[in-house]
C-alpha cells in the first residue's frame, strides 16, 4: 500500500489512470471494502461534514417577578411591575433583604432595554438556596448591560482640521470622520493609554509606566474595528536581526533560559531590519511618537504589542521598546499600528488620545449604526461566594476586562449573550456551576474559563459548559484566548460549536475532564504549533477523555495546525470517536508522553495522520536535544513531584501510575517516566494521500502498541464514506471494517454540536 501511495503521488496522470484501475482489479485497499479510484487534485478539499443538531430555542414563557427593573423606573420605587426600580443595584440589595424561607424562588425581571453597568458584585449575602435559587432575567425585550459608550452617528462629522487631512490619504480625506469625546463627559482616564497586551510581553522588566488595562476598543454594529495598521492585512516580515536584545532565552541557545532574567531591569532590546517599501512608509509619517507594533519574533505563538522606541531610515533598523521574551530570527512576523497615516481603509479607527478626538473609516453606511467603544476596567459581573444565581437571557458587553468572573458553586449563565468583551467572556471557579445555551462573539481572550475540583482528592467540581456557540475569540490578545480553556477536575465541555479564532478552540488541564460532542471548525487559522485541542507539558494531569468531537478544516492562509495535539510528554489521555478532517497539520501530534488511548477515530485528509515522538525520552539519550523539560530538576519533573500521584486517590483513578519509575538512572526501563509506555493506538481509520499511519518513532513502536489500524488512499475516500457530498462520514458497510478492527463503532454524528 505504501509503495502504490508513493507511485501515486509521483507519477504522471496517464500512470495514474493506469494505477488506478490496477487498484480497482485488486479489489480491496485496507482489506476491508470493494473500491475504484477517483482523480483527486493536490488541493483537495473532502466536504465538510453535515449536523442534524442546531441551536436550542426556547418558548416565549409568562415570568412573574418578585421585582423589577426597568430603564424607565426609580430606586425610590418599591420594585414592582408599576414601579419598576431603575438599577440592578437596587434590585440586588432589595434580594439581599428579602427572607427567603418558605419561598421556592426569588425573579428579578429586568424589562428589555441597555443599562450602563460599569460592575456589579454578588457577596455571599446576595446567595439564593436550593429550594430558592435567585434568577436576574431579561423580559419584554434584549436586555444590555454595557460597561461602554454608544456613540450615535449623528455626532460624526468630515474631517476638517489641516493638520490630520495632510497625513491622510486622498481616498481617506473623503471617507474618514471623526467627533470630540471630551463632549460627552470622557476624558483620558476613561479611555485610557495603550499598553502592552499578549501574556509573552517583557514591559514588566522595564521601568516606568508599563503595564496597565487592555487599550478600548470600538465596535460597529457589534463588530470590532481595527486600529489603523501598516499593512492593512496580514504580516510584514523581519530582514535581519541586527541585535536579539537580552531576552528570555535566545533564539541560538537551544532554548537555553537566562539565569536571574526574571530579576533583569531594563534588558537591552531587540533590533532589525525592515525591508525598503516599509522603511519608506515609516519615514513618511509625521512623527513616530505614540506608534505600535504587533510582533511574534521567533515564535507564532508567543506575540506581544509593543511601543516603538526607534527607527533608523538610512539603516532601516528598527527597535522595539522591549525586548523579545524569546529572541528573534529573520523571517518572522509584525505589523505596525496606532498610525494615523495608516487610517486609509474601511473598518480602521485611530484615536488621539491627548486630545480625544475619534477618527473612524466606516465599514459601511454609518446612518443607522450602533457604534460603541468600550470604557470599562472592571469585570462586568463578579459572583464571590454567593449561591444558587441564574442570569438568564443578559447580554454582557463593552469592557475591557471581564464579562463575568464566577467563584462560587451553583450558579447557573444561560441564554445570554457575552460580546465586545476585551478580556475573557466567562471565567468559572467552583462546583455545580453551568454555562449553558450561551453565545460568546468578539472575545479578547477566552470565551469561557472552567476551573473547580479538588487536585489532591480528585473530587470532581461538576461544572459544564455546554450548548454555546463561540466564535471570534481571541481578537486582543491574539495568541492567549481560546474558546474554552477547561481546567480542574472532573469538568465537562460538550455540545458547543467553536469556530472563527487564531488560536485553539478547546485547551485543556487538569485531570479527569470531559471533552465530548463538540462541534469543532475553522480555529488555529494564525498558528503552526498548535492544536484544535490542546494540552500540554504535565505528567501528572491524567484521565481526561476526549470522544465524538468533530474537528474539520482546521488552520489555513498558510498555517497548519493539527487536530488533537498531546504537547511535551502529556500523558494519561483518551480520544475515541472523534472525527478529525482536511487538518493542514496532523490529525494527532503526540510529543513524547505515555498511556494515552487512542481508538475509533476517523482521520481523513489530514497532511499526515498521527505523529508519536519520543521527546520526553529522546533528550536523556541525546543531551543535546531541545526538549530539557522531562530532565530530573526541571518542570515536568518538579510538579510530579508536588502532586498527589502516589496517594491511594490517585493510583485507584489512574492505576498505571503505580508502575511508574522516576530512576533517572535507569532510562531503558519501560516504566520511566520518560518513555512513551503503555499507550495504545489502536482500531482508527485514516484515510489520506500518504496510505500510512503516519510518523511513530521507533521506541513508541517498543514500548507502546500501535495496531489494527485500518488505512486507505484518499482517491478512495467515496467509497469508505456513506455519502460525503451530503456530509455524511458514517463508514459504509461496518461489519466489513470490523474484520480489521472488531470494536469498531460508527461515530454519533447525531449527537454531536449543539443540541435542539
Amino acid at each position: 500500500m505504501n509503495v502504490f501511495s508513493v507511485f501515486y503521488l509521483l507519477a504522471s496522470k496517464a500512470f495514474k489512470l493506469i494505477l488506478s484501475l490496477l487498484l480497482a482489479i485488486e479489489g480491496t485497499i485496507g482489506g476491508c471494502f470493494d473500491f475504484a479510484f477517483i482523480m483527486l487534485d493536490m488541493d483537495y478539499v473532502a466536504p465538510a461534514p453535515v449536523f442534524s443538531t442546531g441551536y436550542k430555542t426556547e418558548d416565549d414563557v409568562t415570568v412573574n417577578g418578585d421585582f423589577y427593573v426597568s430603564t424607565n423606573g426609580n430606586d425610590a420605587n418599591i420594585g414592582t411591575k408599576d414601579a419598576p426600580f431603575l438599577t440592578l443595584e437596587k434590585a440586588v440589595e432589595a434580594v439581599r433583604n428579602t427572607d427567603k424561607t418558605e419561598k421556592n424562588g426569588i425573579t428579578v425581571c429586568i424589562e428589555g432595554g441597555e443599562y450602563r453597568v460599569s460592575s456589579l458584585t454578588f457577596t455571599k449575602e446576595d446567595s439564593g438556596t436550593a429550594e430558592c435559587p435567585i434568577t436576574y432575567c431579561s423580559y419584554d425585550g434584549e436586555v444590555i448591560l454595557n460597561g461602554g459608550k454608544n456613540l450615535e452617528p449623528f455626532v460624526f462629522n468630515a474631517v476638517t482640521d489641516e493638520s490630520v487631512l495632510a497625513r491622510l490619504s486622498d481616498d481617506a480625506k473623503k471617507n474618514v470622520l471623526c467627533t470630540d469625546l471630551t463632549k460627552f463627559g470622557l476624558n483620558a482616564d476613561d479611555w485610557g493609554k495603550l499598553y502592552p497586551v499578549g501574556k509573552y510581553g517583557t514591559q514588566a522588566n522595564y521601568d516606568g509606566d508599563t503595564e496597565g488595562p487592555v487599550p478600548c476598543n470600538l465596535y460597529f454594529n457589534g463588530n470590532p474595528l481595527t486600529t489603523a495598521r501598516y499593512p492593512n492585512d496580514g504580516f510584514l516580515n523581519t530582514v535581519e536581526i541586527i541585535r536579539e536584545g537580552e531576552g528570555e532565552e535566545s533564539s541560538t541557545s537551544n532554548h537555553q533560559k537566562v539565569d536571574g532574567w526574571a530579576d533583569l531591569r531594563n534588558p537591552e532590546t531587540t533590533i532589525f531590519t525592515v525591508d525598503e517599501d516599509t522603511a519608506e512608509r515609516l519615514n513618511s509619517y509625521e512623527s513616530l511618537e505614540n506608534v505600535w507594533l504587533w510582533t511574534a519574533l521567533i515564535y507564532e505563538w508567543a506575540d506581544t504589542t509593543v511601543p516603538l522606541k526607534s527607527f533608523d531610515y538610512a539603516a532601516r533598523t528598527l527597535e522595539p521598546a522591549y525586548v523579545s521574551k524569546y529572541g528573534a530570527v529573520p523571517g518572522s512576523t509584525y505589523y505596525i499600528f496606532n498610525v494615523i497615516e495608516e487610517l486609509d481603509a474601511a473598518g480602521e479607527w485611530y484615536l488621539d488620545r491627548e486630545n480625544g478626538i475619534l477618527y473612524i473609516y466606516p465599514p459601511e453606511e454609518i446612518d443607522g449604526a450602533k457604534i460603541t467603544i468600550s470604557l470599562s476596567t472592571e469585570d462586568m459581573i463578579t459572583v464571590d461566594g454567593a449561591e444558587h444565581l441564574i442570569f438568564d437571557g443578559l447580554t454582557v458587553s463593552g469592557t475591557r476586562g471581564n464579562g463575568m468572573v464566577i467563584k462560587s458553586n451553583n450558579v447557573t449563565v444561560k441564554n445570554c449573550l457575552i460580546s465586545e468583551i476585551s478580556g475573557n467572556g466567562v471565567m468559572v471557579d467552583g462546583y455545580y456551576n453551568k454555562v449553558t445555551d450561551c453565545e460568546f462573539a468578539h472575545i479578547g481572550a477566552t470565551a469561557v474559563e472552567i476551573r473547580g475540583g479538588d487536585f489532591e482528592t480528585l473530587t470532581p467540581g461538576e461544572n459544564r459548559v455546554e450548548n454555546c456557540l463561540i466564535h471570534d475569540f481571541s481578537e486582543v490578545s491574539i495568541t492567549e484566548g481560546q474558546g474554552v480553556n477547561l481546567g480542574g477536575v472532573g469538568n465537562v465541555c460538550a455540545h458547543n460549536e467553536i469556530y472563527n479564532a487564531p488560536q485553539q478552540a478547546i485547551w485543556y488541564g487538569g485531570n479527569s475532564n470531559l471533552i465530548e460532542y463538540n462541534n469543532i471548525h475553522h480555529v488555529a487559522l494564525l498558528s503552526h504549533d498548535t492544536g484544535a485541542i490542546y494540552t500540554g507539558r504535565r505528567w501528572d494531569e491524567v484521565g481526561t477523555v476526549i470522544r465524538y468531537n468533530a474537528i474539520w478544516n482546521i488552520g489555513g492562509n498558510g498555517y497548519n495546525p493539527h487536530g488533537i495535539y498531546f504537547d511535551d510528554g502529556t500523558s494519561g489521555q483518551t480520544a475515541y470517536g472523534n472525527l478529525i478532517l482536511n487538518s493542514g497539520g496532523y490529525g494527532f501530534l503526540i510529543g513524547g508522553g505515555r498511556n494515552h488511548n487512542v481508538s475509533n477515530n476517523l482521520i481523513i485528509n489530514c497532511s499526515t495522520a498521527i505523529v508519536y515522538d519520543d521527546r520526553s525520552r529522546r533528550t536523556l539519550v541525546e543531551p543535546d536535544y531541545w526538549f530539557e523539560h522531562s530532565h530530573e530538576g526541571y518542570d515536568m519533573h518538579r510538579n510530579l513531584l508536588v502532586s498527589p500521584w502516589k496517594s491511594e486517590a490517585w493510583q485507584t483513578a489512574y492505576p498505571y501510575m503505580s508502575e511508574w519509575s522516576l530512576d533517572y538512572s535507569d532510562v531503558e526501563n519501560p516504566d520511566f517516566i520518560a518513555n512513551p509506555t503503555g499507550s495504545k493506538i489502536v482500531g482508527n481509520v485514516v484515510v489520506n494521500r500518504k496510505g500510512n499511519i503516519g510518523r511513530i518513532e521507533e521506541s513508541v513502536y517498543k514500548y507502546s502498541d500501535i495496531s489494527g489500524n485500518d488505512v486507505y488512499l484518499l482517491g478512495v475516500i467515496n467509497n469508505v464514506f456513506e455519502d460525503i457530498d451530503a456530509g455524511n462520514y458514517e463508514v459504509k458497510n461496518i461489519e466489513k471494517i470490523r474484520k480489521t478492527i472488531p470494536d469498531f463503532e460508527n461515530i454519533p454524528f447525531d449527537k454531536i454540536g449543539r443540541m435542539n
